[in-house]
C-alpha cells in the first residue's frame, strides 16, 4: 500500500489497457492489483469468459475516465519538445522547450475515446471516482471514411494501425 501511495501515477496519457497482463499474471501465487478504465473492463470481462484469467487472484479498482490523451496530437497542435502537460478542467497547459500552450482536451483524444460506448467500469471490487453510463456515439464513422478510401490509402491506414500491434 506505502508503494503505491508513493509511486501510483494515473494521467491523461495512461492510456495501456492493464487487463491483457493479467492473463500472465493472475496464475502466479498471491492476489493482484489492478487499476481499469472503462474500455478496459470490458475486455477483462471477454478475459474472464475465454477462462484466459483467475478472476479470484484479481483484485479490480474501476477508474472512472473522461477520455485518454494522444501524444501525437498534442505534438501536432505544435508542441514539439514537450516537456510537462497538466490537465486544468477542459484544457491542456502544455510546457516546452520553447514556449507554453494551452490546448481544448477534446482535440487531443485518442482516436477511440472519440467513440467512446460507455463510461461504465463493468466489473470492479472497488471504485475511484463516479462510476460513469453509456452514451450515445457514432462509433461506426469511420467505417463509412474507410469504404470511401482507394485501395492504396485503405492499405496505408491499415499498416499504419497494424504497426502497433503486440500480440
Amino acid at each position: 500500500a506505502e508503494e503505491v501511495e508513493k509511486d501510483f501515477v494515473y494521467s491523461g496519457f495512461s492510456g495501456a489497457n492493464l487487463s491483457k497482463y493479467l492473463i500472465a499474471q493472475s496464475r502466479k501465487e498471491g492476489k493482484i492489483a489492478v487499476f481499469l478504465k472503462p474500455c478496459d473492463s470490458y475486455s477483462f470481462q471477454q478475459l474472464l469468459k475465454e477462462h484466459r484469467i483467475l478472476r479470484e487472484n484479481v483484485y479490480v479498482v474501476g477508474i472512472s475516465c473522461d477520455g485518454m490523451l494522444d501524444i501525437e496530437k498534442v505534438r501536432a497542435a505544435g508542441c514539439d519538445g514537450v516537456t510537462a502537460v497538466k490537465e486544468n478542467g477542459d484544457s491542456l497547459e502544455v510546457e516546452t522547450i520553447y514556449e507554453n500552450k494551452t490546448l481544448n482536451r477534446n482535440d487531443c483524444l485518442l482516436e477511440r475515446c472519440l467513440v467512446c460506448k460507455s463510461k461504465k467500469v463493468v466489473v470492479f471490487d472497488e471504485m475511484i471516482g463516479e462510476q460513469g453510463e453509456e452514451q450515445a456515439s457514432d462509433r461506426f464513422d469511420m467505417v463509412a471514411k474507410l469504404e470511401a478510401m482507394s485501395p492504396e490509402e485503405k492499405f496505408a491506414f491499415f499498416q499504419r494501425e497494424l504497426s502497433k500491434c503486440i500480440r
